[in-house]
């Protein structure tokens, strides 16, 4: 064989081991990224279980997991997943803090070639246990002389008996006499709290605060802003 194609065919056979070497990479591919609790109730703890694979030909290894918040909690059943193998994250969020839409994140990242990071979202509504509506009383125009009428309402939406023990004010500038129309709230009860405001003389910026004491051993009291303006 002739110096020249031997050393040719050399070359190809190192190029094309070569290039086998450089495509053996680990790919991750995830089954559903996204997961949307619906609604709990706040306090609740919600647990989801994210799937992973690897479509490679190489061990996927993965490098951490980071979550936006301390809320959320991500833990991986394995820190490395073999080629066709598959690899669970577990995600706990802890709704306790929060009310209302929520969404949060956690971020993947591994030595994958094509996406080394990805990011798990979970979501979804956190019911308060003692929802208060509204969340602050705007009174409008408000007298000194002529009472102005308003009212809150609390739902109870935890799975407990709850009682509404008494309601005090706060406040330099509002007159305000508070009434409790239904102090004992069952679950998915609601109670309102009617209140009477007057300006109080020479007040130049009319606010204040409504406390309502419960016995709801995590919610044992809330607090609701009250504003208006003098009334020309």
């Amino acid at each position: 064989m002739p110096q020249t194609r031997f050393v040719y065919l050399l070359f190809l056979l190192l190029t094309l081991c070569g290039a086998t070497v450089a495509l053996a990479a680990p790919e991750l591919v995830v089954d559903r990224g996204s997961f949307n609790f619906g609604t709990v109730a706040q306090g609740k703890k919600v647990q989801h279980t994210f799937t992973i694979r690897n479509n490679g030909d190489a061990p996927l290894q993965i490098k951490k997991l980071d979550a936006s918040c301390g809320c959320t909690a991500a833990k991986p059943s394995t820190s490395v997943v073999s080629p066709g193998k598959t690899a669970e994250i577990d995600v706990t969020f802890d709704s306790g803090s929060f009310s209302g839409k929520v969404e949060k994140t956690v971020t993947l990242t591994s030595n994958a070639g094509r996406t080394p990071v990805y990011t798990f979202t979970i979501e979804g509504t956190v019911l308060e246990q003692l929802q208060v509506t509204p969340r602050q009383v705007s009174l409008g125009a408000v007298s000194s002389s002529t009472a102005t009428q308003s009212k809150v309402s609390v739902t109870n939406n935890s799975n407990v008996t709850v009682k509404l023990l008494n309601v005090s004010v706060t406040s330099s500038s509002l007159q305000i006499k508070p009434t409790i129309r239904k102090a004992e709230l069952k679950p998915g009860e609601s109670g309102t709290i009617e209140i009477s405001v007057l300006a109080k003389p020479e007040a130049k910026i009319l606010s204040g605060y409504l406390h309502i004491s419960t016995s709801h051993p995590q919610k044992k009291e809330i607090t609701v802003p009250v504003y208006g303006s003098i009334q020309k």
